[in-house]
Protein backbone atom coordinates (compact mmCIF):
# COMPACT_ATOMS: atom_id res chain seq x y z
CA UNK A 1 0.00 0.00 0.00
CA UNK A 2 1.92 3.73 -0.58
CA UNK A 3 2.05 5.49 2.29
CA UNK A 4 4.60 8.51 0.97
CA UNK A 5 3.80 10.53 -2.17
CA UNK A 6 6.36 9.33 -4.22
CA UNK A 7 4.44 6.25 -4.11
CA UNK A 8 0.51 7.50 -4.80
CA UNK A 9 -1.32 5.70 -7.96
CA UNK A 10 -4.64 7.93 -7.64
CA UNK A 11 -2.20 11.06 -7.18
CA UNK A 12 1.16 10.77 -8.48
CA UNK A 13 4.30 13.18 -9.01
CA UNK A 14 2.77 15.97 -6.87
CA UNK A 15 6.22 15.98 -5.42
CA UNK A 16 8.45 14.17 -7.53
CA UNK A 17 8.70 12.76 -11.36
CA UNK A 18 8.25 9.92 -13.20
CA UNK A 19 12.06 10.10 -14.35
CA UNK A 20 13.43 10.52 -10.74
CA UNK A 21 11.32 7.83 -9.49
CA UNK A 22 12.26 5.86 -11.68
CA UNK A 23 16.10 6.57 -10.52
CA UNK A 24 15.32 5.40 -7.39
CA UNK A 25 13.10 3.21 -7.74
CA UNK A 26 13.81 -0.54 -5.99
CA UNK A 27 14.26 -2.86 -9.07
CA UNK A 28 16.64 0.13 -10.40
CA UNK A 29 18.35 0.36 -7.56
CA UNK A 30 18.72 -3.74 -7.21
CA UNK A 31 20.20 -3.88 -10.96
CA UNK A 32 23.00 -0.78 -9.87
CA UNK A 33 23.64 -3.02 -7.76
CA UNK A 34 24.03 -6.43 -10.06
CA UNK A 35 25.90 -3.99 -12.64
CA UNK A 36 28.46 -3.30 -9.83
CA UNK A 37 29.36 -7.17 -9.64
CA UNK A 38 28.81 -8.03 -13.38
CA UNK A 39 31.93 -5.17 -13.62
CA UNK A 40 33.94 -6.46 -11.33
CA UNK A 41 33.83 -10.60 -12.35
CA UNK A 42 34.81 -9.05 -15.56
CA UNK A 43 37.50 -6.94 -14.35
CA UNK A 44 38.45 -10.14 -12.24
CA UNK A 45 38.04 -12.71 -15.09
CA UNK A 46 40.55 -10.40 -17.72
CA UNK A 47 42.96 -10.56 -14.79
CA UNK A 48 42.45 -14.30 -14.24
CA UNK A 49 41.63 -13.90 -10.70
CA UNK A 50 38.31 -15.64 -11.16
CA UNK A 51 37.60 -18.32 -14.12
CA UNK A 52 36.81 -16.32 -17.61
CA UNK A 53 34.07 -18.52 -17.94
CA UNK A 54 32.60 -17.37 -14.34
CA UNK A 55 33.36 -14.06 -14.95
CA UNK A 56 30.88 -14.59 -18.22
CA UNK A 57 28.31 -16.42 -16.20
CA UNK A 58 27.81 -13.47 -13.78
CA UNK A 59 27.55 -11.30 -16.54
CA UNK A 60 25.06 -13.15 -18.24
CA UNK A 61 23.09 -14.09 -15.51
CA UNK A 62 23.47 -10.45 -13.33
CA UNK A 63 19.66 -9.28 -14.63
CA UNK A 64 16.69 -8.69 -12.42
CA UNK A 65 14.80 -10.72 -15.32
CA UNK A 66 17.12 -13.63 -14.12
CA UNK A 67 17.06 -13.45 -10.32
CA UNK A 68 13.94 -15.24 -8.56
CA UNK A 69 12.60 -11.90 -6.42
CA UNK A 70 10.47 -14.50 -4.34
CA UNK A 71 13.58 -15.97 -3.01
CA UNK A 72 15.51 -12.41 -2.60
CA UNK A 73 12.20 -11.20 -0.70
CA UNK A 74 12.02 -14.12 1.53
CA UNK A 75 16.03 -13.84 1.85
CA UNK A 76 15.88 -9.98 3.20
CA UNK A 77 13.36 -11.02 5.60
CA UNK A 78 15.84 -13.02 7.46
CA UNK A 79 18.46 -10.74 6.44
CA UNK A 80 20.22 -7.91 8.29
CA UNK A 81 22.20 -7.06 4.91
CA UNK A 82 21.38 -4.80 2.60
CA UNK A 83 23.26 -6.80 -0.19
CA UNK A 84 23.36 -10.59 0.76
CA UNK A 85 20.07 -11.64 -0.19
CA UNK A 86 20.54 -9.88 -3.74
CA UNK A 87 23.84 -11.73 -3.96
CA UNK A 88 22.21 -14.95 -2.97
CA UNK A 89 20.14 -14.64 -5.81
CA UNK A 90 22.69 -14.10 -8.24
CA UNK A 91 24.34 -17.12 -7.29
CA UNK A 92 21.49 -19.23 -7.70
CA UNK A 93 21.19 -17.73 -11.31
CA UNK A 94 24.46 -19.10 -11.71
CA UNK A 95 25.53 -22.34 -13.43
CA UNK A 96 28.20 -24.62 -12.96
CA UNK A 97 28.86 -23.49 -9.76
CA UNK A 98 30.12 -20.12 -11.23
CA UNK A 99 28.02 -17.92 -8.28
CA UNK A 100 30.85 -18.98 -6.17
CA UNK A 101 32.84 -16.22 -7.70
CA UNK A 102 30.20 -13.80 -7.16
CA UNK A 103 31.48 -10.36 -4.94
CA UNK A 104 34.60 -11.58 -4.75
CA UNK A 105 36.88 -9.73 -2.77
CA UNK A 106 34.28 -7.07 -2.44
CA UNK A 107 32.45 -5.69 0.62
CA UNK A 108 28.75 -4.83 1.19
CA UNK A 109 29.92 -1.01 0.72
CA UNK A 110 31.84 -1.44 -2.05
CA UNK A 111 28.50 -2.26 -3.75
CA UNK A 112 26.09 0.48 -2.05
CA UNK A 113 28.49 3.42 -2.67
CA UNK A 114 29.48 2.65 -6.07
CA UNK A 115 25.43 2.22 -6.65
CA UNK A 116 24.51 5.38 -4.92
CA UNK A 117 26.99 6.96 -6.83
CA UNK A 118 25.34 5.90 -10.41
CA UNK A 119 22.19 7.21 -8.92
CA UNK A 120 23.84 10.71 -8.68
CA UNK A 121 25.56 10.85 -11.89
CA UNK A 122 21.82 10.03 -13.46
CA UNK A 123 20.56 12.88 -11.32
CA UNK A 124 22.78 15.49 -12.09
CA UNK A 125 22.70 14.56 -15.67
CA UNK A 126 18.55 15.49 -15.30
CA UNK A 127 19.10 18.05 -13.61
CA UNK A 128 21.77 19.64 -15.44
CA UNK A 129 19.16 19.46 -18.49
CA UNK A 130 16.77 21.02 -17.11
CA UNK A 131 18.65 23.83 -14.86
CA UNK A 132 19.93 24.85 -18.66
CA UNK A 133 16.36 25.03 -19.85
CA UNK A 134 15.70 26.90 -16.78
CA UNK A 135 18.23 29.24 -17.60
CA UNK A 136 17.35 29.83 -21.35
CA UNK A 137 13.69 30.43 -20.42
CA UNK A 138 15.04 33.05 -18.00
CA UNK A 139 17.81 34.94 -20.65
CA UNK A 140 14.65 35.18 -22.91
CA UNK A 141 12.51 36.72 -20.19
CA UNK A 142 15.04 39.26 -19.27
CA UNK A 143 15.48 40.30 -22.82
CA UNK A 144 11.57 40.93 -23.46
CA UNK A 145 11.29 42.63 -20.43
CA UNK A 146 14.68 44.90 -19.98
CA UNK A 147 12.89 48.30 -20.41
CA UNK A 148 9.68 46.99 -18.60
CA UNK A 149 9.44 49.43 -15.27
CA UNK A 150 8.45 48.15 -11.82
CA UNK A 151 8.97 49.51 -8.61
CA UNK A 152 11.68 48.08 -6.74
CA UNK A 153 10.94 46.79 -2.95
CA UNK A 154 13.15 46.64 0.00
CA UNK A 155 12.18 46.32 3.75
CA UNK A 156 8.89 44.75 2.04
CA UNK A 157 8.08 48.76 0.93
CA UNK A 158 8.43 50.27 -2.70
CA UNK A 159 12.29 51.92 -3.15
CA UNK A 160 13.32 52.63 -6.33
CA UNK A 161 12.12 52.48 -9.97
CA UNK A 162 13.79 49.06 -11.78
CA UNK A 163 12.92 46.57 -14.25
CA UNK A 164 11.41 43.49 -14.62
CA UNK A 165 14.61 42.60 -16.70
CA UNK A 166 17.23 43.59 -13.99
CA UNK A 167 15.20 41.66 -11.54
CA UNK A 168 15.08 38.74 -14.09
CA UNK A 169 18.83 38.58 -15.30
CA UNK A 170 19.62 38.59 -11.31
CA UNK A 171 17.92 35.07 -11.03
CA UNK A 172 19.66 34.24 -14.34
CA UNK A 173 23.24 34.89 -12.96
CA UNK A 174 22.42 33.09 -10.16
CA UNK A 175 21.09 29.84 -12.22
CA UNK A 176 24.29 30.03 -14.34
CA UNK A 177 26.57 29.46 -10.89
CA UNK A 178 24.58 26.80 -9.89
CA UNK A 179 24.70 25.29 -13.45
CA UNK A 180 28.85 25.70 -12.93
CA UNK A 181 28.73 23.97 -9.39
CA UNK A 182 26.73 21.50 -11.17
CA UNK A 183 29.41 20.85 -13.54
CA UNK A 184 32.26 21.02 -11.24
CA UNK A 185 29.77 18.25 -8.91
CA UNK A 186 30.08 15.55 -11.32
CA UNK A 187 33.45 15.78 -11.78
CA UNK A 188 34.36 14.96 -8.48
CA UNK A 189 31.03 12.87 -7.97
CA UNK A 190 32.12 10.57 -10.36
CA UNK A 191 34.17 8.14 -8.18
CA UNK A 192 33.21 4.42 -7.65
CA UNK A 193 34.30 2.37 -4.45
CA UNK A 194 35.69 -1.21 -4.92
CA UNK A 195 38.66 -1.58 -2.07
CA UNK A 196 37.32 -4.42 0.63
CA UNK A 197 36.24 -4.27 3.88
CA UNK A 198 38.52 -1.58 5.29
CA UNK A 199 39.91 -0.12 2.60
CA UNK A 200 42.71 -1.85 2.41
CA UNK A 201 42.29 -4.15 -1.12
CA UNK A 202 43.50 -6.82 1.15
CA UNK A 203 40.75 -9.84 -0.37
CA UNK A 204 41.35 -8.76 -3.48
CA UNK A 205 44.86 -9.37 -3.68
CA UNK A 206 47.96 -7.71 -5.52
CA UNK A 207 45.71 -7.11 -8.29
CA UNK A 208 43.29 -5.66 -6.45
CA UNK A 209 44.07 -2.13 -7.63
CA UNK A 210 44.20 -2.66 -11.05
CA UNK A 211 40.75 -4.50 -10.65
CA UNK A 212 38.96 -2.00 -9.17
CA UNK A 213 40.24 0.82 -11.77
CA UNK A 214 38.91 -1.69 -14.27
CA UNK A 215 35.71 -2.48 -12.43
CA UNK A 216 35.01 1.61 -12.61
CA UNK A 217 36.03 1.91 -16.05
CA UNK A 218 33.59 -0.46 -17.43
CA UNK A 219 30.81 1.25 -15.30
CA UNK A 220 31.77 4.55 -16.80
CA UNK A 221 33.13 5.76 -13.43
CA UNK A 222 36.60 6.95 -12.04
CA UNK A 223 38.45 5.38 -9.07
CA UNK A 224 40.64 6.46 -6.20
CA UNK A 225 43.17 4.19 -4.47
CA UNK A 226 41.95 5.61 -1.60
CA UNK A 227 38.93 4.22 0.17
CA UNK A 228 36.28 7.11 1.03
CA UNK A 229 33.83 4.51 3.47
CA UNK A 230 34.05 7.05 6.30
CA UNK A 231 35.56 10.36 3.54
CA UNK A 232 31.55 11.71 2.74
CA UNK A 233 32.86 15.25 2.36
CA UNK A 234 31.75 15.02 -1.80
CA UNK A 235 28.55 13.40 -0.61
CA UNK A 236 28.05 16.56 1.51
CA UNK A 237 29.19 18.75 -0.99
CA UNK A 238 26.38 17.43 -3.50
CA UNK A 239 24.28 17.79 -0.90
CA UNK A 240 24.87 21.63 -0.53
CA UNK A 241 25.12 22.31 -3.72
CA UNK A 242 21.33 21.37 -4.24
CA UNK A 243 20.59 22.99 -0.76
CA UNK A 244 21.75 26.56 -2.53
CA UNK A 245 20.03 25.12 -5.91
CA UNK A 246 16.76 24.47 -4.35
CA UNK A 247 17.02 27.69 -2.17
CA UNK A 248 17.56 29.99 -5.16
CA UNK A 249 14.22 28.11 -6.80
CA UNK A 250 12.76 28.82 -3.77
CA UNK A 251 13.37 32.78 -3.66
CA UNK A 252 12.13 33.06 -7.34
CA UNK A 253 8.95 30.48 -6.28
CA UNK A 254 8.34 33.21 -3.29
CA UNK A 255 9.26 36.62 -5.03
CA UNK A 256 6.46 35.04 -8.07
CA UNK A 257 4.10 34.50 -5.13
CA UNK A 258 4.26 37.73 -3.28
CA UNK A 259 4.07 39.79 -7.07
CA UNK A 260 0.75 37.41 -7.81
CA UNK A 261 -0.95 38.96 -4.02
CA UNK A 262 -4.39 40.48 -5.38
CA UNK A 263 -3.13 44.06 -4.28
CA UNK A 264 -0.25 43.88 -6.43
CA UNK A 265 -1.12 41.71 -9.33
CA UNK A 266 2.71 42.39 -11.24
CA UNK A 267 2.73 38.51 -12.00
CA UNK A 268 0.74 35.13 -12.20
CA UNK A 269 1.98 31.59 -12.37
CA UNK A 270 0.33 29.71 -15.11
CA UNK A 271 -3.27 27.96 -14.32
CA UNK A 272 -3.99 24.64 -15.71
CA UNK A 273 -7.30 25.54 -17.84
CA UNK A 274 -10.41 24.36 -16.32
CA UNK A 275 -8.85 23.62 -12.92
CA UNK A 276 -10.50 24.74 -9.47
CA UNK A 277 -7.72 26.64 -7.57
CA UNK A 278 -10.15 26.95 -4.60
CA UNK A 279 -12.90 24.64 -3.35
CA UNK A 280 -14.59 26.95 -2.94
CA UNK A 281 -13.93 30.34 -3.89
CA UNK A 282 -13.82 30.32 -7.65
CA UNK A 283 -12.47 33.31 -8.77
CA UNK A 284 -8.75 32.96 -7.15
CA UNK A 285 -6.22 31.50 -9.45
CA UNK A 286 -3.53 30.29 -6.65
CA UNK A 287 0.20 30.10 -6.94
CA UNK A 288 -0.04 26.40 -6.36
CA UNK A 289 3.85 25.45 -8.25
CA UNK A 290 5.14 28.15 -6.32
CA UNK A 291 3.67 27.09 -3.23
CA UNK A 292 5.15 23.56 -3.72
CA UNK A 293 8.59 24.65 -4.58
CA UNK A 294 9.25 26.55 -0.99
CA UNK A 295 7.51 23.66 0.80
CA UNK A 296 9.94 21.50 -0.87
CA UNK A 297 12.81 23.62 -0.26
CA UNK A 298 12.33 22.88 3.65
CA UNK A 299 12.40 19.88 3.30
CA UNK A 300 15.67 19.87 1.06
CA UNK A 301 17.42 22.16 3.38
CA UNK A 302 16.58 19.53 6.33
CA UNK A 303 17.83 16.58 4.52
CA UNK A 304 21.01 18.38 3.82
CA UNK A 305 21.67 19.00 7.43
CA UNK A 306 21.33 15.17 7.99
CA UNK A 307 23.27 14.46 5.03
CA UNK A 308 26.02 17.22 6.49
CA UNK A 309 26.06 15.47 9.83
CA UNK A 310 26.37 12.12 8.73
CA UNK A 311 29.59 12.65 7.55
CA UNK A 312 31.22 12.56 11.11
CA UNK A 313 31.79 9.08 11.14
CA UNK A 314 34.12 6.57 13.29
CA UNK A 315 37.02 4.69 12.51
CA UNK A 316 36.70 2.85 9.36
CA UNK A 317 33.07 1.85 9.13
CA UNK A 318 29.99 3.34 10.96
CA UNK A 319 26.58 2.81 9.82
CA UNK A 320 24.63 4.50 11.85
CA UNK A 321 25.98 7.40 9.84
CA UNK A 322 25.90 5.85 6.37
CA UNK A 323 22.20 4.48 6.52
CA UNK A 324 21.23 8.30 7.21
CA UNK A 325 23.03 9.45 4.34
CA UNK A 326 21.32 6.46 2.25
CA UNK A 327 18.00 7.76 4.03
CA UNK A 328 18.62 11.09 2.53
CA UNK A 329 20.12 11.13 -0.29
CA UNK A 330 16.94 9.73 -2.87
CA UNK A 331 14.35 11.81 -1.37
CA UNK A 332 16.57 15.24 -1.60
CA UNK A 333 17.22 13.60 -5.27
CA UNK A 334 13.72 13.55 -6.08
CA UNK A 335 12.68 16.57 -4.33
CA UNK A 336 15.73 18.71 -5.94
CA UNK A 337 14.74 17.94 -9.18
CA UNK A 338 10.62 18.07 -8.78
CA UNK A 339 10.77 21.54 -7.68
CA UNK A 340 13.33 22.44 -10.59
CA UNK A 341 10.86 21.03 -13.03
CA UNK A 342 7.79 22.76 -11.15
CA UNK A 343 10.10 26.50 -11.78
CA UNK A 344 10.34 25.38 -15.60
CA UNK A 345 6.41 25.02 -15.27
CA UNK A 346 6.00 28.27 -13.77
CA UNK A 347 8.63 30.60 -15.62
CA UNK A 348 7.76 28.87 -19.44
CA UNK A 349 3.70 30.06 -19.13
CA UNK A 350 4.73 33.20 -16.40
CA UNK A 351 2.43 35.94 -17.03
CA UNK A 352 3.72 38.88 -16.93
CA UNK A 353 1.56 42.47 -16.23
CA UNK A 354 3.28 45.22 -17.60
CA UNK A 355 0.66 47.60 -16.94
CA UNK A 356 -0.22 46.80 -13.30
CA UNK A 357 3.84 47.18 -12.73
CA UNK A 358 3.52 50.84 -13.65
CA UNK A 359 0.24 51.51 -12.12
CA UNK A 360 1.99 50.22 -8.67
CA UNK A 361 4.85 52.24 -9.85
CA UNK A 362 2.97 55.51 -9.88
CA UNK A 363 1.39 54.84 -6.81
CA UNK A 364 3.96 56.93 -4.90
CA UNK A 365 4.48 58.70 -8.44
CA UNK A 366 6.94 61.69 -6.82
CA UNK A 367 8.20 59.80 -3.88
CA UNK A 368 9.81 57.12 -5.56
CA UNK A 369 12.09 59.28 -7.04
CA UNK A 370 13.30 61.05 -3.65
CA UNK A 371 16.66 59.47 -4.19
CA UNK A 372 16.97 61.67 -7.57
CA UNK A 373 15.47 64.78 -5.99
CA UNK A 374 17.95 64.56 -3.00
CA UNK A 375 21.09 63.97 -4.76
CA UNK A 376 19.97 67.43 -6.84
CA UNK A 377 19.11 69.11 -3.84
CA UNK A 378 22.32 67.76 -2.19
CA UNK A 379 24.31 70.36 -4.95
CA UNK A 380 22.99 73.25 -3.18
CA UNK A 381 22.38 72.38 0.38
CA UNK A 382 24.72 69.46 1.38
CA UNK A 383 23.47 65.91 1.81
CA UNK A 384 22.94 65.66 5.11
CA UNK A 385 20.49 68.74 4.87
CA UNK A 386 19.01 67.71 1.86
CA UNK A 387 17.75 64.28 3.26
CA UNK A 388 16.21 65.98 6.53
CA UNK A 389 14.15 68.51 4.78
CA UNK A 390 13.17 66.14 1.87
CA UNK A 391 12.54 63.24 4.84
CA UNK A 392 10.22 66.22 6.50
CA UNK A 393 8.20 67.17 3.20
CA UNK A 394 8.00 63.30 2.33
CA UNK A 395 6.21 62.73 5.01
CA UNK A 396 4.07 65.36 4.42
CA UNK A 397 3.32 64.46 1.38
CA UNK A 398 2.36 61.03 2.21
CA UNK A 399 0.23 61.35 5.42
CA UNK A 400 -1.38 64.34 4.11
CA UNK A 401 -1.60 63.15 0.28
CA UNK A 402 -0.02 66.55 -1.12
CA UNK A 403 1.89 66.30 -4.39
CA UNK A 404 5.70 66.19 -3.40
CA UNK A 405 6.53 68.20 -6.12
CA UNK A 406 4.39 70.81 -4.76
CA UNK A 407 5.33 71.09 -1.53
CA UNK A 408 9.12 71.27 -2.57
CA UNK A 409 7.85 74.43 -4.72
CA UNK A 410 6.20 75.55 -1.69
CA UNK A 411 8.72 75.21 0.98
CA UNK A 412 10.09 78.33 1.76
CA UNK A 413 13.61 77.22 2.17
CA UNK A 414 13.63 74.72 -1.36
CA UNK A 415 10.98 76.17 -3.53
CA UNK A 416 13.00 78.60 -4.84
CA UNK A 417 15.86 76.41 -5.96
CA UNK A 418 13.88 74.36 -8.82
CA UNK A 419 11.45 75.50 -11.36
CA UNK A 420 8.37 73.62 -11.92
CA UNK A 421 10.23 71.92 -15.34
CA UNK A 422 13.29 71.37 -12.87
CA UNK A 423 11.53 68.64 -11.05
CA UNK A 424 9.68 67.41 -13.79
CA UNK A 425 11.71 64.09 -13.67
CA UNK A 426 9.33 63.06 -10.93
CA UNK A 427 6.10 63.01 -12.88
CA UNK A 428 7.80 59.87 -15.14
CA UNK A 429 9.26 57.69 -12.22
CA UNK A 430 9.46 55.23 -15.11
CA UNK A 431 12.46 57.26 -16.73
CA UNK A 432 14.77 56.46 -13.21
CA UNK A 433 16.19 53.59 -13.89
CA UNK A 434 19.81 53.88 -13.96
CA UNK A 435 22.04 51.55 -15.79
CA UNK A 436 19.15 48.41 -15.26
CA UNK A 437 18.67 48.45 -18.86
CA UNK A 438 22.86 48.04 -20.07
CA UNK A 439 23.53 45.77 -17.15
CA UNK A 440 20.69 43.23 -18.29
CA UNK A 441 22.24 43.78 -22.12
CA UNK A 442 25.72 42.75 -20.57
CA UNK A 443 24.79 40.27 -18.24
CA UNK A 444 22.43 38.24 -21.15
CA UNK A 445 25.79 38.19 -23.28
CA UNK A 446 27.89 37.42 -20.75
CA UNK A 447 25.57 34.07 -20.14
CA UNK A 448 24.90 33.49 -23.53
CA UNK A 449 28.97 33.25 -24.59
CA UNK A 450 29.31 31.30 -21.31
CA UNK A 451 26.78 28.91 -22.80
CA UNK A 452 28.32 28.27 -25.77
CA UNK A 453 31.19 26.49 -23.76
CA UNK A 454 28.67 24.04 -21.96
CA UNK A 455 28.14 20.46 -23.05
CA UNK A 456 25.18 19.78 -24.42
CA UNK A 457 24.81 17.30 -21.29
CA UNK A 458 26.45 15.52 -18.64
Amino acid sequence: MPVHPFDYQINPHVFSSPELEQLFDEKTVYQRWLDFEAALAKAQGNHGIIPIEAAQEINDKAKLDHIDLDSVREGYSKSRNSVVPLLSGLRRACKENYGEFVHHGATTQDVLDTGEILALRNTLTLVYRDIRTLEEICLDLAGQHRHTPMAARSHGQQALPTTFGLKVVIWTAEIRRHIERIKHLYTIINYGQLSGAVGTFAALGPKGLSVAKETMAILGLEHSPLSWHTARDNIAEFASVFSMLVMSLAKIANEIFQLQKTEIGELLEPSISGALASSTMPHKQNPVLCQRIVALSKHVRGLTATIMESTGHEHERDPRCLWAEWLAIPQLCIYSGSALQSMLGVLSGLTVRPERMLENLYRQKHLITTEWLLFRLSEKLGKVESLNKLHSLSAIAATEGVNLKDAVLADDDIGSLFSREDLSLLDHPERYTGQAVPITDQIITEITTQRLADPEKL
